[in-house]
């Protein structure tokens, strides 16, 4: 599991856990089995759709040994960089820092 967050584009936990699988030749729709969620949450968080959440980070962690502090470490830093890419947010952080700036 290497680089968890600090690449030149964000990193979601989804595209690790989606390489761990496919290295060890499981099928998307077995793991969903396996952890008894659906097989379309599971592929939703595997290409990037859908957050991973603490529980589901446990249950990825119970089904694959894969730690989830590591996994909701990565969501995490994905939410940061995703966040502050966005242009909105970015013009209203100004603002808010300028209104700061003047207290």
């Amino acid at each position: 599991m290497g680089n968890l967050g600090y690449g030149a584009y964000p990193t979601h936990p989804g595209e690790v856990l989606k390489d761990e699988i496919e290295y060890r030749g499981i099928t998307q729709r077995k793991l969903a089995e396996s952890m008894g969620l659906t097989y379309s949450v599971v592929n939703e968080i595997l290409n990037a759709r859908r957050p991973l959440t603490a529980k589901t980070a446990l249950m990825f962690e119970a089904a694959l040994d894969v730690p989830a502090d590591s996994l909701m470490y990565l969501q995490s830093k994905y939410n940061m960089q995703t966040a502050r890419s966005d242009k909105s947010l970015s013009n209203l952080l100004k603002s808010i820092r300028k209104i700061a700036a003047a207290l």
